[in-house]
């Protein structure tokens, strides 16, 4: 398989932004046992970037580390401007927001939890009096993203400790609040939403965690807040299972899409609230194999919502089977408030996930993003990497609103790295910026890298290869009885080849992925080749003179 070495610089560099034309590439690599990354990336008014990160201090004594919030500043042309922690004396917190009013002015919006990290610096027990509240936070940022302003409120919390032998979650089972989801509102406020879990104690109950919504605005008053409270009380915040946005606007109403751990309506995870947030309705929104959310074989983990201005909801998530099956799924759902039935009625939705193993991780993150033309980008990982020591890629695909392909892009890392899509935010310009964590398979390389990839990436295929993307992918690699060939490729052909240069397999690709029956080859090293434009040449082998092969690369069958 081609690999793109340009990425190496990802752990030979830190701190770089390579730049040349629109494209562009930022990186940061964490020494050993430290985890810290970004996972999310805003344009802001101004051209420049903001990506949000929670990160972790050094973990020196073998358990859990707490994380605190983190922002980046790079130019329009990746270049870093500022980089910022943002710790609190006995506090820890995830991956803040951000957001931009009218003037172009920057906020940050963050939720501080009392910290219980025995291992942190900021152990809350060292501070007296102890800590009994969280913090939400919203805070006016300089150029540099330095605090100009701050606006805090005390959410009271439940702080106490259990602890239940070598427990490694037990720093987490106490009291703890976390935003998942806020946006700016048509009247200029913020609305957000964010998850309040009660210390968890073993066969004792001491309340049951809510779900919190508000509205805010820029100069700090908190204008109105609403609460849920469920019957669950997992003291866990599900910082792996939240994602980044789970409530949007729709005409007169907010949808927030739930997650197991929704308390809001139930036994249904589709809440319709009012403007004040009443509940007005509950349905349920469910993979189609489904009998019941959260019931049966299958869950739904890591959200993000978008709506576009057809009034079309995109939502994307990772679909665990408990057959330990994993996909990456995006749904087009008719959401409409006066829609019949308990059921959300899925208009469509694409599977996207690698096969030939009984044990598939695509990543547990995905992204959708949407364009001013109504189509948008669709980003995920198959992550084979972290469990069969091979190659990993992202896919970045832009899709018509009806999920038409117009393209389909892969980026991909050479052996020994595991690549998993975070998120993906579309640009003025039509390109858009990517963020993607990078792990080493032998367990001692940690890091991040954000991209930004111009819109002409995704029109021509000499420039994606500019771009250092691919038009077409192989996997699994090595593999046995199936060779996949993967891309989004119109009027296209693949032909394999034998070390001697005998065509073993050709046929036009009809499909996104084309799977090849190799359980006759003998064992050994392939090469297959994809070819563009093929209705113009003769029939037969599009190897005739006529074309050079778009992609290329080795496959071998073990």
């Amino acid at each position: 398989m081609k690999k793109h070495y340009f990425f190496l610089l990802a752990f030979t560099l830190v701190f770089v932004a390579k730049a040349f034309g629109q494209e562009w590439e930022w990186n940061y690599s964490t020494p050993e046992r430290t985890y810290s990354g970004f996972i999310e990336a805003h344009e802001l008014m101004d051209g420049r970037i903001i990506a949000t990160g929670a990160f972790r201090d050094e973990n020196f004594c073998g358990t859990r580390v707490s994380p605190h919030p983190v922002l980046l500043a790079l130019d329009a042309d990746g270049t870093e401007l500022a980089f910022v922690h943002y710790r609190k004396d006995g506090y820890f917190a995830y991956s803040p927001y951000v957001l931009e009013n009218e003037l172009g002015e920057v906020y940050a919006l963050m939720a501080y939890s009392p910290d219980h990290d025995t291992c942190s610096f900021n152990y809350f027990t060292n501070y007296e009096p102890v800590t009994d509240h969280c913090i939400l936070g919203l805070y006016k940022l300089n150029d540099d993203l330095s605090i100009a302003e701050s606006h805090e409120f005390e959410i009271p919390i439940d702080t106490f400790e259990w602890s239940s032998g070598d427990n490694i979650f037990y720093p987490y089972n106490c009291g703890q609040a976390q935003i998942y989801s806020c946006f700016v509102d048509d009247d200029g406020n913020i609305v957000g939403v964010y998850y309040k879990a009660v210390s968890y104690v073993e066969d004792e109950s001491r309340g049951y965690d809510s779900t919190v919504f508000f509205r805010m605005d820029f100069e700090g008053n908190l204008l109105q807040r609403k609460s849920y409270c469920g019957n669950f009380r997992h003291g866990v915040i599900p910082d792996l299972v939240y994602q980044r946005q789970h409530i949007v606007k729709a005409d007169s109403v907010y949808l927030h899409y739930g997650l197991i751990y929704d308390v809001i309506a139930g036994e249904y995870n589709l809440a319709y609230l009012d403007h004040d947030f009443n509940l007005l309705r509950s349905r349920c929104f469910r993979h189609p194999s489904q009998v019941h959310p959260f019931a049966g074989n299958i869950t739904f983990q890591n959200f993000n919502a978008v709506r576009n201005r057809r009034g079309r909801t995109y939502l994307t998530s990772s679909v665990v089977e408990m057959q330990d099956e994993y996909c990456c799924v995006l749904y087009e759902y008719n959401d409409d408030i006066n829609g019949s039935g308990e059921n959300t009625p899925i208009v469509r939705y694409l599977e996207r996930k690698t096969t030939g193993h009984t044990y598939d991780f695509p990543s547990v993150f995905s992204g959708v993003s949407l364009l001013d033309d109504d189509t948008f980008y669709f980003a995920y990982a198959l992550d084979e990497g972290s469990y069969y020591n091979k190659d990993s890629w992202v896919v970045i695909e832009r899709l018509t609103p009806e999920f038409d392909t117009v393209s389909t892009l892969f980026y991909g890392l050479h052996d020994g790295i595991c690549n998993t899509s975070k998120t993906v935010a579309a640009t003025r310009d039509g390109g858009l910026i990517f963020v993607t964590g990078i792990t080493g398979l032998d367990g001692n390389k940690f890091g991040c890298s954000i991209l930004k990839f111009p819109a002409e990436a995704f029109v021509g295929i000499d420039e994606a290869h500019d771009n250092g993307l691919k038009v077409a992918i192989a996997y699994p690699n090595p593999g046995k009885d199936v060779l996949n060939i993967r891309t989004g490729l119109q009027d296209a052909r693949v032909e394999v080849y034998d070390m001697n240069g005998r065509m073993v397999y050709g046929r036009e690709i009809t499909e996104n992925v084309t799977a090849i029956n190799t359980t006759d080859w003998s064992e050994g090293t392939y090469i297959w080749k994809v070819y563009a434009g093929v209705s113009t040449l003769r029939q037969g082998s599009a190897t005739s003179g006529s074309t050079t092969p778009v992609e290329t690369g080795k496959w071998i069958k073990e």
